[in-house]
């Protein structure tokens, strides 16, 4: 296992310094424009959603032809339907 020191540092010839200097400098560059980049193309996105939201007209929302789910109010007790005891079938 390599241990990464100071003396080891030291021992580096200044070529690979150099490079491992451009290398995380250019890895570090490159996370940032990508960074930079989808945030650009996001405030553009959201730009564009916004202007196109401003001038659409007013639209009604739209009508279900059939709600397959109605709400009925709650039976209340005295209108609840009257179950007939249906001796047939035994309860467990």
């Amino acid at each position: 296992m390599f241990v990464f020191t100071a003396q080891n540092f030291k021992d580096l010839p200044l070529r690979t310094k150099i490079g491992l200097f451009l290398a995380i400098a250019l890895g570090i560059t490159l996370l940032v424009l990508f960074g930079l980049t989808f945030l650009v193309i996001a405030l553009v996105g959201g730009v564009i959603t916004l202007v196109a939201n401003l001038f659409r007209g007013s639209r009604q929302p739209p009508r279900p032809l059939h709600d397959p789910f109605p709400q009925h109010p709650p039976f209340r007790k005295s209108q609840t339907p009257r179950k007939f005891d249906d001796d047939d079938i035994i309860d467990v």
